[in-house]
């Protein structure tokens, strides 16, 4: 599913915080994923925390451009 989405090495994503639904996304760049069919991978935010994160927390930027919220 990652590879459908476009979500690889270097992608810039959008992670929304499953804990907190009303806290703005935070923007991060994808640094690693793992192999079929892992729906996890890591990803470096902007202020240069490392997590690992869940597909279902992230919107690439082509989805939010396709969404028109941009």
């Amino acid at each position: 599913m990652l590879e459908q989405r476009g979500i690889r090495k270097g992608v810039e994503v959008l992670v929304r915080n499953p804990e907190a639904p009303n806290l703005p996304a935070r923007k991060a760049i994808v640094i690693r994923t793992y192999p079929r069919p892992s729906r996890w991978f890591v990803v470096r935010y902007e202020s240069g925390d490392i997590a690992q994160v869940e597909e279902t927390q992230v919107t690439t930027m082509f989805e939010e451009y396709k969404k028109g919220i941009f």
